[in-house]
């Protein structure tokens, strides 16, 4: 039966994610396998009405396939390993498609790995080829795999991958912004900040501000979009070079499991848009989903990828209510869906709830992020064209804009505590959130 809907890539997503999640269950226990096998048949018939039974049944013995078993039977073994640097940072970085020398053999390991380096001080970037020996084990999270590495060593490996990440932080470094609010949610590391700070981030709900998401790079398409617009660019010549300059600074910033799916999700739609064939969001949203867990299987048991994935997917059903509206209702109305959207996983996982997460990225957003992009880049831009003096300007203002905005995270994280809650509480709590959350997109039109 070939189903009548808009977005088959979004079903047919599912089906493969369904058969990874079934296949990644069985390696750590049958009591996940036996909870995952009954969503995957109500998700099936669920479907049926949709999308071919025969195409979605194919995505999900897809889905088994790829998911291979892991290569090491033991939690944690002495190895060396080698391989390319995907997403950066300082003390910590993931690098896949590497080989691991274990008893004496190099063997192939293409999933990701998070290398938990010796310096802790130290930065890599994407594209370097890092070489490190420690102790190797395994968990049920993406990564899959983690290395505690005793010593390691970073040589330039594709350098136009690195370059961008590198080139950020050196200005970063020589405006003294690199330790700044401003800086953290630019280049998406909170390390630079103190402890204090990173903990009451974390805990009213605004971490997504710091680590560049969806949001970041979506605000970044605009802004190129925008800019080249006022120059009067071609559209499909301003398309290309908001796709190309986007890409650079992606990479530049990592990058995240967020960022890359925001990016593809534009590349995709980007590449629609010149040859004039619509497709709807959520058909990209699943394309892009699509091609991600093919290429890393395991992300399917990332947070960071559930997170992004289901707070987009929410937010893209609920588009047309955001039709016609003025931006303060667009920006307040946004912030509150994707909150709401990631508030079950978020109370499962961390068994947290902040009041203030809404409120606090909705004020953000306009009054701190956006400055704090445009004065970054203003900084890139004027440097390159030798212009100190203004350079400087900047960097004082978003130093004083940085201070303001840590001293009211902080009297924020006193003026309202967050709600922790205890399994099964938090389990039943999200249950309750999700089910609202199901009803209102019932109540809606809306039935995906």
């Amino acid at each position: 039966m070939m189903g009548k809907t808009e977005f088959p890539l979004l079903y047919y997503l599912f089906a493969l994610l369904l058969g990874e999640s079934l296949v990644f269950a069985s390696e750590f226990g049958k009591t996940s396998l036996l909870f995952l096998f009954p969503i995957a048949v109500v998700v099936f018939i669920l479907s049926r009405k949709s999308v071919s039974q025969v195409i979605w049944v194919i995505f999900l013995l897809l889905g088994i396939l790829l998911e291979s078993p892991l290569a090491f039977e033991t939690k944690s073994v002495e190895v060396e390993y080698t391989g390319y640097v995907t997403s950066g940072g300082t003390g910590i970085a993931e690098s896949s498609g590497g080989k691991i020398l274990v008893d004496g053999a190099w063997k192939k390991l293409n999933q990701t790995v998070q290398i938990r380096l010796s310096d802790k001080g130290q930065s890599v970037h994407p594209g370097q080829i890092i070489w490190t020996a420690g102790k190797l084990g395994r968990r049920g999270m993406f990564p899959v795999y983690y290395l505690d590495s005793v010593v390691e060593g970073v040589i330039d490996g594709k350098r136009i991958l690195s370059l961008p990440a590198e080139y950020t932080r050196d200005k970063l470094k020589e405006y003294g912004l690199i330790k700044t609010m401003a800086a953290s949610v630019f280049i998406g590391d909170r390390r630079s900040l103190d402890y204090e700070t990173r903990e009451r981030v974390s805990d009213l709900g605004v971490a997504h501000l710091f680590a560049v998401s969806g949001l970041h790079v979506g605000i970044m398409y605009f802004f190129l979009n925008s800019t080249f617009g006022l120059l009067l660019i071609g559209r499909n010549t301003r398309l290309i070079l908001s796709v190309v300059v986007l890409g650079f600074y992606t990479l530049a910033t990592g990058p995240s499991i967020s960022a890359t799916r925001t990016f593809l999700m534009l590349l995709i739609y980007s590449a629609f848009r010149l040859v004039d064939f619509y497709q709807h969001p959520l058909n990209v949203l699943g394309l892009t989903g699509m091609i991600m867990v093919c290429v890393q299987p395991s992300l399917v048991s990332s947070l960071s990828f559930q997170l992004s994935f289901f707070a987009t997917a929410v937010l893209l059903i609920f588009l047309p209510v955001l039709e016609g509206r003025n931006l303060v209702f667009q920006a307040f109305f946004t912030g509150l869906v994707a909150q709401i959207a990631v508030i079950p996983l978020s109370i499962s996982y961390f068994g947290t709830l902040s009041l203030l997460s809404v409120p606090l990225t909705v004020l953000m957003v306009p009054f701190f992020v956006l400055p704090s992009y445009i004065g970054i880049l203003s900084i890139i831009v004027l440097d390159a064209l030798q212009m100190k003096t203004l350079c400087d300007f900047f960097s004082a203002g978003l130093s004083s804009l940085s201070q303001i905005f840590e001293r009211t995270v902080l009297f924020s994280s006193r003026l309202i505590p967050v709600f922790k809650f205890e399994s099964p509480i938090s389990y039943i709590i999200a249950l309750l959130v999700l089910s609202g959350l199901l009803f209102s997109l019932w109540h809606c039109g809306q039935r995906p």
